[in-house]
């Protein structure tokens, strides 16, 4: 019942968000309000582009990573989220119908989550369980990432001396990260702890840097757009203690690294690796609030982070769903404060805008590489079960360079090892049960 109240809950507050102007999730589509607010743009028009640059990741990216993951992926919420608030009027009676449809879209996506064990179980081939293997490479490699970001911003050099640390602290965490204190023992994570290290050196490199300042002052020359955002305050505030609540009861999460992780209960890990993100997005969150007076509803991921924390500490639901919300709200409350001075500090540290862009690359470079790799091993041992386990990698293989060829993509490249292993679990049961199965 918690579960269907908070998707409810996240599924009204970012249809009215977004219906109200305020805040919509998907990052290309927030400079388009500044055609719709000059008036260059109705809201017709408005609206056919939210779903024209939303619907495909909802479907490509955001249900099939869930599917995968055992785990609703943020985007799932609040994508749709950005469709439904702008397809509504831009009035309050807009806004209300925005909230009941959002509502009803957070119900829908709980509903069918809570029924794919049973729905696939039903299938002579049950190919739920090999899904979840797509993600295990992403696990296994993601700590790189930070030697990936400084090779981009420093050099093949210092990304190598990134690298090397990184892997050091991996070994050396795995095999002496056990620590006896009498009756307490401390088992410091191997992954968490390399991935750790690997940031700090790259922060390290990064402020060595010197760089003069940009010269614009962004947040003196957009001051009624950080204004307009800082008097929505109290809907933020809302937003973000819900999606605190659902990320510590393993409802929702942001990416899929955390996700994994948050499944298998390891919630400091996946708090790490989801405020680490949250970093990168900070550059390209706050600055495209700044120049176009519409923020993300979930900010820079912050509030999603604390909810993880909270789980971590292993207290009763009750308490970690109370600690998580008044958590998450403060801490997307203080984004909205404090984006026009996060904004300026982003003006006078150039690299420090500039490590953002490459996290964020970093980041989805790993990730798509994982995922096509997780492809691979899981679309194989899906078609395993009908004696074919070739075949699953060779038609990833070829999806994967017929969409790279493609003049414009039909899928997204993270998307490609998730949504292919899917459909091998349907051709997989089509050939069971037309009796073709080699075995």
């Amino acid at each position: 019942m918690l579960n269907y109240l908070l998707a409810a809950g996240i599924g009204a507050m970012s249809s009215i968000l977004a219906n109200k102007n305020v805040a919509v999730y998907n990052d290309g589509f927030r400079p388009v309000y500044t055609e719709y607010f000059s008036g260059r743009m109705d809201r017709k028009s408005l609206a056919a582009t939210s779903f024209a640059v939303s619907f495909g990741l909802i479907v490509g990216f955001g249900f099939t990573n869930s599917i995968a993951m055992g785990i609703i992926i943020i985007h799932t919420f609040l994508l749709m989220g950005d469709i439904i608030g702008t397809w509504c009027p831009d009035s309050p009676k807009g806004t209300v119908i925005s909230a009941a449809v959002g509502a009803v879209w957070g119900l829908l996506v709980v509903a069918f989550m809570s029924s794919i064990s049973g729905l696939f179980a039903a299938l002579p081939v049950n190919f739920l369980p090999y899904i979840g293997n797509v993600a295990d490479i992403v696990v296994a490699t993601f700590a790189i990432f930070p030697a990936l970001a400084t090779a981009y911003q420093h050099g093949v050099k210092k990304g190598a001396v990134t690298a090397i640390i990184t892997l050091a602290v991996y070994v050396l965490i795995k095999n002496f990260g056990v620590f006896q204190f009498g009756e307490l023992k401390l088992s410091l994570n191997a992954d968490g702890m390399a991935m750790l290290a690997g940031t700090i050196v790259m922060i390290v490199f990064t402020v060595r840097v010197k760089s003069e300042a940009i010269g614009a002052d962004l947040t003196n020359i957009f001051a009624d757009n950080v204004n307009r955002i800082k008097k929505n305050w109290k809907y933020f505030l809302v937003m973000g203690g819900l999606l605190s609540v659902a990320s510590s009861q393993c409802l929702l999460t942001t990416d899929v690294i955390s996700g994994p992780l948050q499944m298998k209960h390891e919630f400091a890990q996946a708090a790490l690796v989801s405020c680490i993100r949250a970093v990168g997005y900070i550059p390209l969150v706050y600055t495209t609030a700044i120049v176009t007076g519409v923020f993300s509803p979930a900010g820079a991921y912050f509030s999603v982070a604390i909810g993880m924390f909270c789980a971590s500490m292993g207290l009763s639901t009750p308490i970690t769903c109370v600690l998580a919300f008044v958590s998450g709200a403060g801490v997307i409350t203080l984004e909205t404060f404090f984006l026009g001075s996060v904004g300026n500090m982003l003006d006078r540290f150039p690299a420090l805008r500039e490590l953002g862009d490459h996290i964020r690359n970093a980041m989805s470079q790993i990730l798509e590489v994982a995922l096509l790799v997780g492809g691979f091993t899981a679309s194989a041992a899906i078609m395993n079960e009908v004696g074919m386990s070739y075949v699953g990698s060779m038609i990833v293989m070829i999806v994967w360079m017929m969409n790279k060829c493609a003049k414009k993509p039909f899928l997204i490249p993270m998307a490609v090892g998730p949504v292919v292993t899917i459909a091998m679990g349907f051709v997989a049961n089509l050939i069971k049960l037309l009796g073709l199965s080699l075995l």
